[in-house]
């Protein structure tokens, strides 16, 4: 599918890299939404009851909480937060297809694993390690190996860290 191009192509240098004002729009809406969501899982009644679902379902029906409710407002959130990013994508690369979800998921699911899970910062921080990981290996190797390396990071930091980067350690039951 064809995306109307709306979105500025103009571009300025810093420092002999050209930064375009696609980028910036990127990457200011992503820290937008990354602020937003963390906001609102900290300090919304929704959030907590996410959270405390998240922790223990027993324990927080016990609380009060509305399990299925939450869990389908956990999911309403999500299918929200996956349409910004594929509308971004669309307005970025002026394409979209119907399976872009099956790479991009794995890519988050792997984002959200390295950064911690559970820990919003850290998946963004992730997500933003692992692209940075793409871009030097395609540029500088083999792109057919790009994912075999984004995974043996990610064997690597759950080998050495296994909460993840920013992940604390959750006592098990």
């Amino acid at each position: 599918m064809h995306y109307p191009n709306i979105l500025p192509s103009a571009g300025f240098e810093i420092f002999g890299a050209t930064i375009g004002a696609k980028e910036l729009i990127v990457i200011a809406v992503s820290i937008i939404l990354v602020i937003a969501l963390a906001l609102f899982v900290d300090r919304s009644r929704l959030g907590k009851a996410m959270r405390a679902t998240a922790q223990d379902r027993d324990a927080a029906q016990l609380m009060g909480i509305d399990i299925d409710q939450t869990i389908a407002a956990t999911f309403f959130i999500g299918a929200l937060l996956a349409g910004a990013g594929g509308t971004m994508f669309g307005l970025y690369y002026g394409t979209s297809v119907f399976d872009l979800g099956f790479s991009a998921g794995l890519v988050a699911f792997t984002a959200a694993v390295f950064g911690g899970i559970g820990n919003i910062y850290g998946a963004a921080i992730g997500g933003l390690v692992i692209g940075m990981i793409q871009s030097f290996w395609d540029g500088y190797f083999d792109s057919a190996w790009t994912q075999v390396i984004i995974f043996v990071v990610l064997i690597l930091v759950l080998v050495f860290r296994p909460s993840g980067i920013l992940g604390m350690r959750v006592p098990e039951k």
